[in-house]
């Protein structure tokens, strides 16, 4: 058992996994996202003072680009949440952390933009990392659950799409 000053001993340690540019950005969009969720600030207009970048590693119009994608993505809120809750049934939308929701309302937004690079399984890990760096205890878990679903019904709707055309001759 450890006594009080035992407890002096430990440190806090924090994690550090490095982002590229396109983490970077999402982690600003975050922010956004999280400010107007938190504030509703329906002008916008604290959000340059709100959000920080703290990194030299995006340039003036990415961090314009990435705060209007946010304000964008908040805009489309109502829309998003109701994909989303549909994806995760026991999860009552209005009970889940606001990173948690402001972190599926980005994935799926780009997904339903097709406004990511890569395959469909760096995505997954990619929103699954940001889930851990900026969630609760199991919200990567959560984060990849939802976004792997999303991704497999998105799979099962082009199979049967295509299996349309073959069938209708419309190679």
């Amino acid at each position: 058992m450890l006594g009080s000053k035992d407890i002096e001993s430990f440190e806090e340690y924090s994690i550090d996994i490095p982002l590229n540019k396109t983490q970077i950005k999402r982690k600003l969009i975050l922010q956004v996202l999280y400010y107007l969720d938190v504030t509703n600030d329906k002008n916008h207009t604290l959000i340059g003072t709100a959000i920080e970048n703290n990194s030299d590693d995006l340039t003036d119009k990415e961090i314009n680009s990435s705060t209007n994608i946010g304000i964008k993505i908040y805009e489309d809120k109502e829309i998003l949440d109701h994909v989303i809750q549909s994806f995760a049934e026991e999860y009552p939308i209005n009970q889940l952390s606001v990173i948690d929701k402001s972190l599926l309302r980005l994935a799926f937004w780009e997904i339903k933009n097709n406004n990511f690079k890569g395959s469909n399984k760096q995505l997954v890990e990619d929103f699954e990392k940001l889930g851990y760096l900026f969630g609760s205890d199991n919200s990567n878990k959560f984060i990849k659950g939802v976004i792997k679903s999303l991704m497999k019904k998105i799979k099962k709707i082009e199979l049967e799409n295509k299996r349309k055309k073959g069938k209708n001759g419309d190679n």
